[in-house]
């Protein structure tokens, strides 16, 4: 089954009270709209039924604390108790325990402390869910819910620096935005055809939106459908019929260029993040 990663409204995490250092927080709220994808004549919403964690606490799943998803970024782990998480009406809780003499833990105390950190996402499966579509008075909006009724395997749950899609009011999109959050849904297990047609027809672009030509999960191709500045040059984009990057894989390494890839990456993420790039 597919990992999918949520930052949802209301998540969040914080300092613990207390001598011991640690932080607290909620890594899922329940019965929140969340917003996969949104344009002029169709959006797709999320909702985390309550109770949808019983069977992770059951089960005393093996779930890990990770900063930013990286595992290389260990906070806490559920079987050793430095990990603690319960389930209330609103949502998934935790606490966990920050040991400072890592470099890890002791940035993250100091982060969450300053404000810094403010937001957190989990990695999680789906095992049980139910989709439903509404279409607007005016005929003019169409709503597909999922309902997410138990998660199957939590992987991890923590704080993250750029939570993505934090609440249901909708701004207009970017095109690297649209392309980003469509194949989140497209890559969904157990999609239904009909929402699938609907997505793939606007990836196709004879939907509402200016879908990219490229499917490519470069976000520069994605902003600007400029595929010869891909900086996903060096992998299988999986869109060779489309994607120009397999011919940029195959050319000579030109140390200019790559590094004109790598900004247009890092000036797209920074925009994506709703920050101004000079």
């Amino acid at each position: 089954m597919t990992v999918e990663r949520r930052f949802v409204k209301g998540a969040q995490v914080r300092a613990k009270s207390g001598e011991k250092p640690g932080i607290e927080g909620y890594g899922a709220v329940f019965n929140e709209e969340y917003v996969l994808y949104e344009d002029t004549g169709w959006r797709f919403v999320e909702i985390i039924k309550s109770g949808a964690f019983s069977r992770v606490l059951k089960e005393a799943q093996d779930v890990r604390c990770l900063f930013n998803h990286d595992p290389d970024n260990l906070l806490g782990r559920s079987t050793n108790k430095t990990l603690r998480m319960a389930q209330d009406e609103k949502g998934l809780s935790y606490e966990n325990d920050l040991d400072v003499r890592t470099t890890v833990g002791a940035n993250v105390k100091a982060f969450v402390e300053r404000g810094d950190l403010t937001g957190c996402s989990f990695a999680f499966t789906v095992s049980k869910q139910v989709w439903r579509d509404e279409t607007s008075p005016d005929g003019k909006m169409t709503t597909s819910t999922r309902e997410i009724e138990e998660i199957g395997e939590l992987f991890d749950v923590g704080p993250v620096t750029y939570p993505a899609y934090t609440g249901t009011n909708v701004s207009p999109r970017s095109q690297a935005q649209l392309a980003e959050m469509r194949n989140r849904v497209l890559s969904i297990d157990g999609l239904p055809a009909d929402v699938r047609a609907r997505l793939e027809g606007r990836k196709k672009g004879d939907g509402a939106d200016d879908a990219t030509e490229c499917d490519c999960r470069c976000v520069a191709c994605a902003r600007d459908n400029d595929c010869e500045s891909c900086a996903d040059h060096m992998v299988d984009c999986g869109d060779e019929e489309n994607c120009r990057c397999m011919d940029s894989r195959s050319a000579a390494p030109d140390l200019e260029t790559d590094r004109s890839r790598l900004q247009a990456d890092v000036d797209a993420r920074l925009r994506r993040a709703g920050l101004k790039v000079s």
